[in-house]
């Protein structure tokens, strides 16, 4: 259905458990972005680019509750490759298969890099902001234990509880394709604070020692923190519409 004063639906599958919103370009050919959020939140984070008059006029845009967070399973995290696989199957029901650029937030960003791994044929490019991509750099806060703990469980929000359930197997996640970033054959826009307190900027390390050069770039915002796609929107529309027109029509080596 259609949002009131926006040009954008929201769609769910067959079996209503994954959500998604799509705006399409009338323009033929334009690239996708495709918007995938962090933990806790939804696809109601990226709204403001939805919005975004500069975006609209140059891309569809397709912005995904991932499984487990807003009206996808909520409650119910999904490792992942089940997030991977999901967006694709996300990506085919609404008829996208070429010219995707995703761009990934937190552990959004991680999910981001993932598919850049896979390369699947329809990735055209990849940003990830902020990402928790290196296991030896995840930052744990003593209260995130209380979402898991059956004593105190009951007490938080669930969509605290599935955040706590994804940040503590994410270290133990990332390690199994820790030796995969070399597979990378797209470009890859990696966006960094270095004031980030919640995803240290030594993940920005682990992208260049793990990346490809010829595929990597690093952005780093001077004295920013961990939330700069809300702080500092207009700036990273500016990085988006510059990597975005900075890509080939294919890519390979």
């Amino acid at each position: 259905m259609a949002k009131a004063g926006l040009p954008y639906k929201i769609h769910y599958d067959p079996t209503g458990t994954l959500r998604w919103l799509l705006y399409k370009n009338e323009k033929a050919e334009v690239p996708l972005l495709l918007f995938i959020h962090g933990a806790p939140g939804s696809s109601s984070s990226f709204l403001p680019y939805l919005k975004n008059e500069r975006l609209r006029e140059a891309y569809s845009i397709l912005i995904v509750d991932r499984p487990g967070y807003g009206y996808s399973s909520y409650g119910d995290y999904q490792p992942i490759p089940i997030q991977f696989s999901t967006i694709q199957h996300i990506l085919r029901y609404s008829g996208i298969d070429s010219n995707v650029v995703t761009i990934g937030h937190s552990f959004g960003g991680t999910i981001a890099g993932y598919m850049a791994i896979q390369n699947p044929d329809w990735l055209k490019g990849t940003i990830m902001i902020a990402p928790a991509i290196d296991p030896k750099q995840e930052k744990y806060l003593w209260f995130g234990k209380l979402a898991l703990y059956k004593s105190t469980r009951w007490l938080t929000p669930r969509s605290i509880r599935v955040a706590a359930d994804e940040k503590y197997s994410h270290e133990d996640e990332l390690k199994t394709f820790i030796a995969d970033w070399g597979r990378i054959r797209i470009p890859v826009l990696h966006i960094h604070g270095d004031a980030d307190g919640l995803v240290p900027y030594g993940n920005v390390a682990f992208s260049e020692n793990n990346i490809p050069n010829k595929w990597l770039e690093i952005k780093t915002f001077e004295n920013k923190g961990h939330l700069i796609p809300f702080t500092e929107h207009e700036s990273i529309v500016d990085e988006i519409i510059r990597f975005v027109s900075s890509l080939k029509t294919t890519s390979g080596e």
